[in-house]
């Protein structure tokens, strides 16, 4: 299995999984008997639970915006060493890793560059690698880290993103929820906010 269909497999994964939650949240909440207006620890901490996946969604957007939207800056580099990850018994190689002298990190996938000598170009806050060429190829679509679109994560953020608006509407629902929606709320989006986290250190 090639690096791009191992995304591609993660992201129906993920995707159908977010979609049973929903839809599980959403029978919970029409069959409730215990509503946030009846239960004193819900209406406690409910406001809190809001805050804090602002806040998360806000850095994702933040994120994201550094990546695709704000200035970048140059700078000519030299690759200093690399590793190579494969996949299965095979061994098949699914993605570069490299580490250069200035101290970035990034991946790409399906093929490696045969350059010591690059030019890459970093966002302005986070400082990811978004771009990279040499003086005769420009590597930036093989570019599978961080938040490029070539690599799994930058899937796992955007369906968090899904699962903090669709949590948040709950949340604010007038119509109430149970307490058991209330937990999966906290539960599912602990669990994608640790993905992510996992991926950002496993991946780059």
């Amino acid at each position: 299995m090639n690096y791009l269909t191992f995304v591609e497999n993660s992201k129906k994964v993920i995707t159908k999984t977010v979609y049973f939650v929903y839809l599980n949240m959403q029978k919970m909440s029409r069959n409730a008997n215990n509503y946030s207006t009846e239960n004193e620890f819900i209406v406690k901490n409910k406001n809190t639970i809001v805050y804090l996946l602002g806040v998360i969604s806000f850095l994702i957007l933040v994120a994201f915006a550094d990546y695709y939207v704000l200035p970048s800056s140059r700078t000519n580099d030299t690759i200093t060493r690399y590793l190579i990850r494969t996949s299965g018994k095979s061994k098949q190689k699914v993605s570069y890793h490299y580490f250069t002298r200035t101290g970035f990190t990034f991946s790409t996938a399906k093929e490696g560059i045969e350059e010591d000598n690059i030019e890459i170009e970093t966002s302005l806050l986070f400082k990811f690698v978004t771009k990279i060429k040499s003086k005769t190829r420009n590597y930036t679509n093989l570019l599978s880290s961080d938040l490029s679109i070539n690599g799994i994560q930058f899937y796992t953020c955007l369906i968090l993103l899904i699962s903090i608006g669709i949590s948040t509407k709950i949340l604010l629902s007038k119509k109430g929820f149970s307490e058991n929606t209330f937990y999966n709320i906290i539960c599912f989006n602990c669990f994608m906010i640790f993905i992510c986290v996992y991926l950002g250190g496993y991946l780059f």
